[in-house]
């Protein structure tokens, strides 16, 4: 019985030039394709040519991810509060000098042509029954204002826009209130004022007094 017989084994000095062959080769790729792709490193030229330095571009400018969000943009200030800071700034420049420790706040103040007046009013609110007290003022009229009552109302302070129908802004609601005192600047032309409602089993009577610029104070 005969047995196949075990392929020669090649010379050492095949292997010694496989091996060379395999090195000069990698060298080669490294040299005109990983380091042009992965390092931007291209000294041959042929990676440019290839296309290949692209690669590394994209690498090195990423897009903006979720992890690093863009800037919001800040909002410009207010064109007509610039403008009319810088007026006031001439004006006390002229009226008294400049002063570096002086700042700026125009929209802090609005001037009415208006005389300055106190209204009282009372109104007396049946158990389950409502009132409105309102006044018209214009944008950057002011009150001050009080109101009690003789039992815990609900309230709500609030303005409506001109002709609106149905809609309204409100400024202070309480479900339970006797009594209330502050100030009030109004952002924009309407009328403005309270909605008191008795929800209680007895009488109960406001009274509230304002003092501002208004026209007068009014039950609707």
């Amino acid at each position: 019985m005969s047995y196949p017989q075990s392929p020669a084994l090649p010379s050492t000095a095949r292997l010694v030039r496989a091996t060379l062959v395999s090195i000069l080769v990698g060298a080669v790729i490294l040299v005109t394709t990983v380091l042009p792709a992965e390092y931007g490193i291209d000294p041959t030229g042929i990676g440019a040519r290839l296309g290949l330095d692209a690669l590394q571009s994209a690498v090195d400018e990423p897009a903006a991810s979720a992890e690093s969000p863009p800037a919001a943009p800040v909002p410009a200030a207010s064109t007509d509060t610039t403008e009319a800071n810088t007026a006031l700034a001439a004006r006390a420049a002229a009226a008294f000098g400049a002063n570096a420790g002086q700042s700026l706040d125009a929209a802090a103040f609005s001037a009415s042509p208006g005389e300055l007046r106190t209204d009282t009013f009372s109104v007396t609110l049946e158990p389950g029954k409502g009132a409105e007290v309102k006044s018209a003022l214009k944008a950057g009229d002011g009150l001050v204002f009080r109101w009690t009552a003789s039992a815990d109302v609900a309230v709500d302070m609030h303005g409506e826009a001109p002709d609106a129908k149905g809609t309204w802004t409100s400024y202070a609601v309480e479900a339970a209130q006797r009594e209330a005192a502050g100030t009030f600047v109004a952002a924009f032309d309407g009328t403005h004022g309270w909605y008191w409602q008795n929800r209680g089993t007895e009488p109960v009577t406001i009274k509230i007094v304002v003092t501002g610029f208004q026209p007068s104070l009014y039950r609707p």
